[in-house]
């Protein structure tokens, strides 16, 4: 299902997006608000711009976000984009070397089952899985990022569990989940739009067991939205997007992108 009709994003949206572009990019397209969460943030970044009337590099004909479309999605993993990304093999935002000491921290147990949301072609669940967390399912609604991920986990890590799936509507059960990876695709999802985004968010609570966590990666998300999207109710909010250490001493500014992580209290009651 293509999820890109819901909203049409101005030029600085993308621009604003910041998939860890191309070196010559990065400079011009990061900036200090993940330094700067203290302040108030009256929109989601570049939301308020005006549009442009000509497309920008992240831009189709009709001044969408390619990055809210399926069909660049499906794409781009096949081959046949022209994108500046490689289909094979893209780390989004960061590595699993910057991510690690965080996602221990908040994981200590190897032997819980792990849910990495929009697998797509990132290595980084890869060194996840060598790591230790082979307890792991992942997917992604492109079935061409999907064989991506196969490809990249190789025939001898068999174990993992690859579907393809929307994330309003996982084929999993409730409770079935005790930890979740979100590097981005909440980011694309919510390019889309509100709704569709914080459905997304309602099923991974859905699979998340009591107990459970969800880390998210983020640099799209107005903070205020994604804060509010986890009920307080049934969420404790561990990070909120601001700088934060591991224990260690590493830090969120390594991550490309706010760390955002919530911890599940409670599970949400049938009907609710």
């Amino acid at each position: 299902m293509d999820l890109s009709t819901s909203i049409s994003v101005p030029p600085t949206v993308s621009s604003g997006l910041a998939f860890v572009m191309t070196p010559s990019q990065e400079p011009a397209l990061r900036d200090t608000a993940h330094l700067k969460r203290k302040l108030p943030i009256k929109s989601p970044r570049g939301l308020e711009a005006k549009s442009s009337s000509s497309p920008t590099i992240h831009q189709d004909e009709n001044g969408r976000c390619i990055f809210g479309q399926k069909s660049y999605w499906d794409s781009m993993y096949s081959g046949d984009s022209t994108a500046d990304r490689p289909p094979d093999s893209y780390s989004w935002y960061c590595g699993w070397d910057e991510l690690a000491p965080f996602w221990a921290h908040l994981v200590p147990n190897k032997m819980d089952p792990v849910l990495i949301a929009g697998i797509g072609n990132d290595p980084a669940p890869v060194g996840m899985f060598d790591a230790g967390w082979t307890n792991m399912t992942a997917f992604d609604y492109s079935k061409e990022g999907v064989q991506r991920a196969r490809e990249l986990f190789g025939p001898e890590r068999d174990g993992v569990v690859l579907i393809t799936a929307d994330a309003r509507d996982l084929p999993l059960p409730n409770a079935s989940v005790d930890a979740t990876l979100d590097k981005g695709t909440l980011d694309a999802i919510y390019i889309t739009g509100k709704d569709v985004f914080l459905d997304s968010v309602r099923e991974l609570g859905r699979v998340t067991a009591e107990g459970g966590v969800v880390m998210c990666i983020s640099r799209v998300i107005w903070p205020d939205d994604l804060m509010k999207a986890f009920d307080t109710q049934l969420w404790e909010n561990v990070h909120d997007g601001s700088l934060a250490f591991a224990p260690d001493g590493e830090a969120t500014i390594d991550l490309g992108a706010e760390l955002y992580s919530w911890r599940r209290t409670k599970e949400e009651s049938a009907g609710t």
